[in-house]
């Protein structure tokens, strides 16, 4: 099953059927929202869909099997303008939400009163883009528009461990909720981040056009920022510790390694675009007054140029033909892309010849 919002105030819910995943059947429409759905995020461990939007809140959506019905229950944000982004803790206990007013509620669910509470994040000077959990689901990092990407600790006493996990001798006030833990500046944007799976490395992509690798040691943290010859990235996602992909406005996956250096000391390079295939152009004759009719019409595409009687357009090849705004990964080797031209496509790098670490 996959969530998706086809760019307005619904969420749709599609099934597969059964091991076909060329065949897909509309199965949930879930319209609980009054605003643009900004973000949707599924938690493997609990089955919960968290949706956020612009009308400045979060539903938690809970499937009711005998009814055959996603019930959602309202979670007040308190924040005062729109929601951006939405990501579940690991364990599925609480989740983040990124907002433009220069906040992120930490919400978890107090059985006691039956209603999702919210503590906040503060410190930042303009809207949050993006969110990610820490493997130990204490820690999250965020990018912000105002150019800087922040570690905060998001410790519960209720909820996680007080265990020692390696980190208390790095960041000594892990446990204190809201405390800034580190701080980067990206010199633009920082448009997504991500928490590698081991723990100890994240990743933020900014919208100068480069991605900034973090490795978390003792002392000061060691970061190391790949620029690369494309356009800025809108999500990157990493697949394993030593391997990241990115997309965004290229409409094409970008994978980055680690290419030598030490553990605490990775040395990180761009590796190679996955959709290999190369743009064409075709010519169409038309009149003056209708290549600058469709000039016009089509101004938002790339590579159109008017020649006298004739129009040349470049028609992409690659697999997504507009923006590329997310990513989900199963395993270092596969994952989803959804676009704005309307699909949701599979990457298999096995089977493109694309190796990773």
């Amino acid at each position: 099953m996959v969530a998706l919002s086809p760019n307005d105030n619904e969420v749709h819910i599609y099934k597969a059927s059964g091991e076909d995943l060329t065949k897909w059947e509309k199965k949930y429409v879930l319209d609980e929202h009054a605003g643009f759905v900004s973000d949707i995020d599924w938690s493997p461990v609990t089955n919960y869909i968290v949706t956020c939007g612009h009308d400045r809140n979060a539903y938690v959506w809970k499937y009711e099997e005998k009814d055959d019905k996603w019930k959602p229950t309202l979670v007040i944000l308190r924040i005062n303008r729109a929601a951006t982004s939405v990501k579940w803790s690991p364990q599925g206990n609480k989740f983040a939400v990124t907002s433009g007013a220069k906040c992120v509620p930490i919400c978890n669910f107090e059985v006691k009163n039956d209603w999702w509470v919210s503590k906040m994040l503060k410190k930042f000077k303009s809207t949050v883009l993006d969110v990610a959990w820490c493997c130990n689901n204490k820690f999250v990092v965020t990018g912000c528009a105002d150019n800087k990407c922040r570690v905060f600790s998001a410790y519960i006493p209720e909820l996680d461990s007080s265990d020692n996990d390696g980190f208390e001798a790095i960041w000594p006030k892990e446990r204190e909720f809201g405390e800034v833990l580190a701080e980067f500046d990206a010199k633009a944007w920082v448009r997504s981040v991500s928490w590698a799976p081991g723990g100890l490395r994240f990743a933020f992509a900014s919208h100068g056009s480069t991605v900034s690798f973090v490795q978390i040691v003792q002392g000061d943290p060691v970061v190391k920022t790949v620029s690369y010859s494309g356009l800025p990235f809108l999500a990157v996602e990493f697949l394993s510790d030593n391997s990241l992909v990115g997309v965004g406005f290229d409409n094409n996956p970008a994978i980055f390694t680690v290419s030598g250096g030490s553990d605490a000391d990775p040395q990180w390079s761009f590796q190679e675009w996955v959709d290999k295939q190369e743009r064409k152009a075709g010519v169409k004759d038309q009149s003056k007054f209708a290549a600058a009719k469709n000039l016009f019409q089509d101004s938002a595409k790339k590579g159109i140029a008017i020649d006298d009687n004739k129009m040349e357009e470049t028609v992409l090849t690659t697999r997504h033909q507009n923006t590329v705004n997310d990513i989900f990964v199963f395993n270092n080797t596969t994952f989803t892309t959804s676009s704005i031209d309307g699909t949701i496509l599979f990457w298999h790098l096995d089977k493109l010849g694309v190796k990773v670490a």
